[in-house]
């Protein structure tokens, strides 16, 4: 596995931790939404759902992209999950704590 691969998987799987982030993603599943209408209809605090989405951007689950509010014409910031998969099982663990710290258990 190539380093990229492994910072994406651990950056991945941390902010898939974190609390918030399943909510947000299960909100946005059937198409974007601006952040301010994320907070609303789940409830979590604004700066919250900001937060949140800039680490899961960072990670690659979600994209952030510009546009314009319809009715006020004002520019804003829309969230869409992105397309993700993670394999992971013993075997792939295994491999990536041998590839960082050179032990292997067989």
């Amino acid at each position: 596995m190539q380093a990229l691969q492994k910072e994406q998987v651990h950056a991945q799987l941390k902010v898939l931790g974190m609390r918030h982030t399943w909510e947000i993603i299960a909100n946005i599943r059937n198409g974007s939404k601006y952040m301010k209408q994320i907070a609303m209809e789940t409830r979590i605090p604004y700066t919250t759902v900001q937060k949140r989405v800039s680490d899961m951007s960072n990670a690659g689950i979600v994209r952030v992209f510009s546009d314009v509010d319809r009715e006020s014409g004002k520019a804003i910031k829309k969230v869409r999950v992105s397309r993700f998969k993670i394999n992971l099982d013993p075997h792939m663990i295994s491999k990536i704590i041998a590839d960082e710290t050179g032990f292997y258990n067989k």
